[in-house]
């Protein structure tokens, strides 16, 4: 993926990223460089960090890589659609109208990430929002509801387009955590 194909190029021509490199690249804006947490030890640092003070060091580098402001993230708990093994990753959230919704970008890679598979799988889940466990209702909008959810996530994130974009021809899952 070269920085011609990267979000506000003006190029609709664009290649998807397959590898961790390319999604890093396009996540952050092009200043791959900028980010240090990375890999599975990175990941394992965020989670610890994100469970205890409720604070992503991960949303936190990609947004200063991107010149965007911090998002506030979650921990999402799934059971795994094949294993049945409990499943968690931290996922910046947005309030719409009561619930928590996230996005389902993988990077703009070309395949939905695990925990949407995980949650069409069961839609049982927990979050942990700012320290605080919660029980949730998971379910990948669709129809109307997700053209609404689509519009308000643009408002709020510019980022939202520039994921659908780069997901084409995938739908960008927009996932609802309502609270049980």
């Amino acid at each position: 993926m070269t920085s011609k194909n990267l979000p506000g190029s003006g190029s609709t021509d664009h290649e998807r990223p397959t590898s961790t490199a390319e999604k890093e690249e396009f996540s952050s804006g092009g200043n791959r460089h900028m980010i240090i947490l990375r890999g599975k030890t990175g990941l394992a640092i965020d989670t610890f960090v994100l469970w205890l003070t409720g604070y992503s060091l991960m949303t936190k580098q990609y947004a200063l890589a991107n010149g965007t402001g911090y998002q506030p993230t979650l921990l999402l708990y799934t059971k795994g659609a094949k294993t049945g093994a409990q499943r968690r990753c931290g996922l910046p959230y947005f309030m719409v109208d009561g619930c928590y919704v996230v996005r389902g970008s993988n990077g703009g890679g070309p395949t939905d990430p695990h925990w949407c598979h995980n949650v069409r799988g069961d839609s049982e889940a927990k979050i942990r929002v700012k320290g605080r466990t919660k029980h949730v209702h998971a379910h990948v909008s669709t129809g109307e509801e997700r053209v609404a959810l689509f519009e308000k996530l643009d408002r709020m994130s510019r980022s939202t387009s520039q994921y659908q974009q780069m997901c084409a021809p995938r739908e960008l899952p927009l996932v609802v955590l309502r609270e049980v």
